[in-house]
């Protein structure tokens, strides 16, 4: 069998990568538009002003993480770029502009190229360090055991020295255990609750080696290192297990598909282990494609699980199972139901229903999928997978229904998926080609609610009028634009959905102004006519940037949150009539908040390990709170990596209404501390101190 499928008759069979749906759902009504619907205040793009010019990157999956790095009070950021290009690192001047400080805070790594970020304390001194994961080259199709010691494209992680600076201490810190693999999310938390905040790296494959229209997947091994407490890590993955299990890949009649090894005779279902890169060394691992990964306390046990998005492969959580000098982790999305086959990108954690626990958006391809047939051959990708119970292309958006206990296996979260059922109002001005029957393929099922929008890879939930609720965002696309053409084949350009009530949404993407569309004119759109002169407002999905990494943050201090989107390099779409297949970078877009009458808080937690060495991490990973006001309970966790590439703000930031003073904080902090503060002012940045013991 051929390692990769490369002629044109692989090309239109990726084109045709369709699925048939196990299961009818029922169209749910449609809400009720809301009395304030003309109300909306539009999102300002400031990305010119604030940061002196259109930027661009020129990599293929560029990272964000909002993070106040010299804390000064205000928001900064940082943005993986490609070889030689260097990484951002925009430093916030306190009015309204951004300056690029990375080379002389010594964190371009200019020799690198950047993928995911995280920043977390690692050692406890208050400020932020950044992990900066990477990838190989993407043409020189050997895989990662075959790259030469010293010139490996290795992972970085830069102490922040408090002084404006970092330095890399990657060597020091990771010696032969350092990744060499190719790094997609990173996120951090302190699993073993001893105070100091490890790192979890989810890997993807060598980009030479990826197909998704062949019947494998040579996955990479993820990695998860424990912090020693004294600048150093120690590689847990195996043992801990969390470096990832090996794919399922069924023939149609659900026999598993089964390779093996010509050398050992070991047999593996969906992994070739005979195939070769250009040095005949071994391609990948018999693991999935990981895309995204985040630490949240699903259980509400008081300690940090594991969620792990594959793509073209299962969904997994991995329940924190850990005691005192043992970190353990055990897979229980099959007993929780949620572990199919998907193409999983990135997740959002929220209360979208307002009953005070934590929800879970998880993006994956969406509708598209569903315009044309199914493919019939075996191959990870989730349009094949479907015809399975166990496969899906559409988001999930997973209720929290509490807990369970299962015989033999012990407490797991019991999470719903609500998607299909959960109602959309959807944007006159651009709605999912999905809302027309017409449009689906007769052989496939219509999809519906949630289930029924785009492509997604970054997403987040934030309360972006701060009326109480929490707001969801997403922005994605998965090929150059203009290669399809016109990057046809998941045309996707972001989707802004506002909370009108519990459970359900409107969709006024359009109305804030938060399309992922280079020089969209919002002025030029007709609302009667809204297909009239596209190529002129270019408010269409075949306008589309590529879009990537996503993050919210307060970034100018007014308390309500704002949006940073990065796309990647790719061709451009001309217009209704050209395709350019030149190379140009992807525009990274800052989006700021227009702000309004409602109150706010904002809260950043300090743990005492960064007072006195006891108690929590420094940033309070882990910690949650749960806070009352104006008759309503709301709850958010703190959380060092929040979806595909990319990181929120640490700051947990409420929105209030029209509530001037708050009744109740409660903090339960990852030590096993609790702390209640009480009639709390509205509209400022509050720091809370864990208690001492």
């Amino acid at each position: 069998m051929s390692a990769l499928i490369k002629n044109t008759a692989a090309a239109t069979l990726v084109a045709a990568m369709f699925f048939i749906l196990a299961c009818q759902y029922i169209n749910p009504p449609p809400a009720e538009p809301p009395a304030d619907a003309d109300e909306i205040r539009p999102f300002v793009d400031v990305t010119q002003s604030a940061l002196k010019g259109l930027k661009e990157s020129w990599n293929i999956r560029p990272g964000v993480v909002i993070f106040d790095y010299d804390r000064d009070g205000d928001m900064d950021f940082y943005v993986s770029n490609a070889y030689e290009f260097g990484n951002w690192l925009y430093r916030n001047n306190g009015d309204g502009t951004f300056e690029n400080v990375a080379d002389d805070a010594g964190a371009a790594l200019r020799q690198s190229h950047g993928t995911g970020v995280v920043a977390c304390d690692i050692n406890n001194d208050g400020y932020q360090d950044l992990y900066v994961g990477a990838q190989g080259s993407l043409t020189d199709r050997l895989d990662y055991r075959s790259i030469p010691e010293g010139e490996q494209n290795i992972d970085r992680l830069l102490l922040n020295k408090g002084d404006g600076a970092f330095t890399d201490i990657t060597a020091s810190a990771f010696g032969d255990a350092v990744n060499t693999r190719s790094a997609m999310s990173v996120t951090c938390a302190d699993v073993d609750r001893d105070g100091w905040p490890d790192i979890y790296v989810g890997n993807l494959a060598e980009d030479d080696f990826r197909g998704m229209s062949v019947p494998f997947q040579n996955g990479q091994y993820n990695v998860l290192y424990r912090n020693n407490g004294n600048l150093t890590f120690t590689d847990i993955s195996e043992t801990s297990g969390v470096r990832g299990a090996q794919i399922w890949m069924r023939e149609r009649d659900g026999a598993p598909v089964i390779y093996k090894d010509g050398a050992t005779g070991d047999e593996y279902e969906g992994y070739d282990p005979n195939l070769r890169d250009l040095h005949d060394n071994r391609v990948g691992d018999p693991s999935g494609q990981t895309q995204a990964v985040t630490f949240f306390d699903y259980d509400s046990d008081g300690d940090s699980d594991l969620w792990v998005a594959n793509d073209g492969d299962r969904l997994h959580v991995l329940r924190n199972d850990s005691a005192p000098g043992s970190v353990r982790f055990t897979d229980v999305a099959r007993y929780i139901g949620i572990d199919q086959v998907g193409a999983w990108m990135g997740f959002a954690i929220g209360d979208y229903d307002g009953d005070a626990d934590l929800d879970i958006f998880i993006s994956n391809v969406g509708y598209h999928p569903r315009l044309l047939p199914a493919p019939d051959t075996p191959m990870p990708y989730c349009a094949y997978h479907e015809r399975f119970a166990w496969g899906t292309c559409l988001h999930y958006l997973l209720r929290n229904d509490g807990a369970r206990e299962v015989p033999g296996v012990g407490r797991v979260g019991a999470f719903h998926d609500v998607a299909p059922s959960t109602a959309v109002t959807p944007s006159p001005l651009m709605p999912p080609d999905s809302l027309d029957p017409a449009n689906i393929h007769e052989s496939q099922v219509v999809p519906t609610g949630l289930s029924a929008y785009d492509f997604a890879f970054g997403t987040t939930f934030f309360d972006y009028d701060n009326d109480g609720d929490q707001d969801l965002y997403w922005l994605g696309s998965t090929v150059d634009r203009g290669e399809a053409p016109g990057g046809e084949v998941f045309p996707a350009a972001g989707r802004m959905l506002r909370n009108v009530a519990d459970g359900a949404f409107e969709d006024i993407t359009v109305r804030a102004r938060l399309l992922d569309i280079q020089r969209a004119r919002y002025d030029k759109l007709d609302p009667q006519d809204p297909k009239r002169d596209t190529g002129i407002h270019r408010i269409n999905p075949i306008f589309h940037e590529n879009g990537k990494g996503l993050a919210h943050g307060d970034l100018n201090g007014d308390g309500y949150p704002d949006l940073i989107g990065t796309n990647s390099k790719g061709s451009l779409w001309e217009d209704s009539r050209q395709v350019s297949f030149s190379e140009a970078g992807g525009p990274i877009f800052v989006w700021m908040n227009p702000g309004g009458g409602n109150n706010w808080i904002n809260l950043r937690l300090k743990g005492r390990m960064a007072i006195d060495g006891s108690g929590s991490n420094a940033d309070g990973i882990g910690a949650r709170v749960y806070l009352t006001a104006g008759g309503r309970r709301q709850v958010q966790e703190v959380r060092a990596g929040s979806s595909y590439l990319s990181m929120d703000s640490i700051n947990l930031e409420f929105g209030l209404g029209q509530a001037d003073e708050i009744d109740t904080i409660e903090v339960l902090w990852p030590s096993g501390r609790t702390q209640t503060l009480q009639n709390i002012a509205a509209n400022q940045t509050l720091e809370i101190t864990e208690p001492e013991e």
